[in-house]
C-alpha cells in the first residue's frame, strides 16, 4: 500500500494517467466528429467531363448538374482534364465521344471513357470506380428515353409525309409507330458501354497504406523527441543559455531529420515499395516532413514542458483525419478541410500519393511545408524571446 501511495505521489505517475484519459478522449472525439456524416458529402467529389458530341452530350451533361451527385467540371479539351485529374483537381474524368445519334440510330456500340487517378485515398478510388458504373447505368437509361423519343416522333411523321392522301397519312402513321416499337424491341438495351481507365496505377494492398504509415510513424517519432529533448533541456538550464539551448535543439533537429529519414526510405526499399521518384527525392522530402513535424510538436513542449504532451496527441489524431490519409478530405466537414490545410500532415499525404503513384504536384507541397516550418520556427522563437525576458524581469525584481 506504501508503494501505490509513494507512486501516485510522484508527479510523473499523474502525469502518464492524465496523458492515457486524453488519449482516449481526443482520438474518440476528434474521429467521431471528424468522420461524422462522411457519405452524406459524397456531392463535394468533383467530376471532370469533356464532351465531344454537340447535341446529345450537353443533354447528358446538363442532366448530370441537376442531379447534383457531383461538382460538374467541363473541359474543352481531353488532355487538359487528364492533366487536371493528374494533379487531383478533380476526382473522376468522364469522356463523351462524338457522333452519338448517328452510332445509336445504326445501333452501334458506344463506349463512355471513365478516368479514375489511383494517386488517392483508397475510398476515393473505390467509390469512383462505384459511382462510373452507376453513372454508366444512368447514361444508358437517359440515351434510351431520348433515342425512343426521337424514333417516335420522326419516322411516323415521315412516313405521314409520303402517304397520297389522308386516308393513308393515317394509316401509314400507325404503321409507322407499329416500325418503330418493332425497332425499339430489338435495338441495345444498353447502347452505353463504360470503360473504366485507371491512371497512375500501382498493383498490392501495402502501397496504398505507406502514406498512413510514414506520417503516422513520422508525427509519433517526433513527438517523442522533443519530449525527451524537452526533458534534456530543463536538465541543461543551469549549464547553458536559452539561446545556446534552444540552436542546439535546432541542430539535433536537423541531425535526426536527416538520420531517421534516410532509415525510414530505406526500409520501404527493403520491403520493394516501388517509387515514382529516385531514392535522394524520397529521403529529401521525407527530411523535410520529418522536420516539419519536428518543429511543430516542439512548440507544444516548449510553451507547456511535459503537459504539452496532450497537445501533440490532440494533433495527431486531428492530422489523421484531416490529412485525407484515411477518408477523401472532400468528405470532412469544413472545420477538419481549413484546419488540414495549415498542418504538415496534409502536405506529407498529398506528397507520398505523388512520390508512389505519380502526378500530383510535389514541389507545390514542398513549398506549403517550408512555409508551415518557416512559420513554427518564428514562433518557436518568439517563444524563446518571451522567455528570456521573462528572465530579465525577475532577475532585475531580485536585485
Amino acid at each position: 500500500m506504501n508503494v501505490l501511495k509513494s507512486f501516485f505521489k510522484q508527479k510523473e505517475t499523474l502525469l502518464g494517467i492524465s496523458v492515457a484519459i486524453a488519449f482516449q478522449l481526443i482520438f474518440v472525439i476528434v474521429w467521431l466528429t471528424g468522420y461524422d456524416g462522411v457519405y452524406d458529402r459524397t456531392d463535394q467529389f468533383s467530376v471532370g467531363m469533356v464532351n465531344n458530341d454537340a447535341a446529345l452530350g450537353e443533354e447528358i451533361i446538363n442532366e448530370l448538374e441537376e442531379r447534383n451527385l457531383f461538382q460538374v467540371e467541363v473541359y474543352e479539351e481531353l488532355n487538359q482534364a487528364k492533366q487536371a485529374l493528374d494533379q487531383r483537381d478533380i476526382n473522376m474524368l468522364i469522356h463523351l465521344p462524338g457522333q452519338l445519334m448517328e452510332k445509336i440510330a445504326e445501333n452501334e456500340n458506344i463506349t463512355f471513357d471513365y478516368y479514375i487517378n489511383q494517386s488517392a485515398p483508397t475510398l476515393t478510388k473505390q467509390m469512383m470506380e462505384t459511382a462510373a458504373n452507376q453513372l454508366n447505368d444512368s447514361f444508358n437509361q437517359q440515351v434510351r428515353e431520348i433515342r425512343d423519343s426521337q424514333l417516335a416522333e420522326s419516322i411516323p411523321e415521315m412516313a405521314a409525309a409520303e402517304a397520297p392522301n389522308e386516308e393513308m397519312e393515317a394509316m401509314t402513321e400507325e404503321i409507322a409507330t407499329q416500325v418503330v416499337q418493332l425497332v425499339e424491341e430489338n435495338m441495345q438495351g444498353n447502347p452505353v458501354q463504360e470503360n473504366i481507365v485507371k491512371t497512375n496505377d500501382k498493383e498490392g494492398f501495402a502501397v496504398t497504406m505507406v502514406p498512413l504509415l510514414i506520417v503516422l510513424a513520422s508525427y509519433i517519432s517526433a513527438m517523442l523527441i522533443s519530449q525527451y529533448l524537452q526533458f534534456a533541456n530543463g536538465k541543461l538550464t543551469n549549464s547553458y543559455s536559452r539561446t545556446s539551448l534552444f540552436l542546439g535543439r535546432q541542430a539535433i533537429n536537423v541531425l535526426l531529420a536527416v538520420g531517421i529519414s534516410l532509415l525510414t526510405v530505406s526500409l520501404m526499399y527493403l520491403f520493394h515499395i516501388e517509387m515514382d521518384q529516385h531514392f535522394f527525392a524520397l529521403w529529401g522530402f521525407q527530411a523535410v516532413l520529418l522536420f516539419s513535424f519536428l518543429t511543430i510538436s516542439q512548440v507544444f513542449v516548449m510553451l507547456f514542458g511535459n503537459p504539452g504532451m496532450i497537445f501533440n496527441i490532440a494533433l495527431t489524431a486531428t492530422q489523421l483525419v484531416s490529412s485525407g490519409a484515411i477518408v477523401p478530405r472532400e468528405l470532412l466537414p469544413s472545420f477538419y478541410q481549413k484546419i488540414g490545410d495549415i498542418l504538415p500532415a496534409t502536405y506529407g499525404v498529398n506528397s507520398y500519393f505523388s512520390l508512389i503513384y505519380g502526378g500530383g504536384d510535389l514541389s507545390a507541397d514542398l513549398a506549403y511545408l517550408g512555409i508551415i516550418i518557416t512559420v513554427l520556427l518564428l514562433i518557436a522563437i518568439l517563444i524563446q524571446i518571451s522567455f528570456y525576458l521573462w528572465d530579465r524581469k525577475v532577475l532585475n525584481r531580485k536585485f
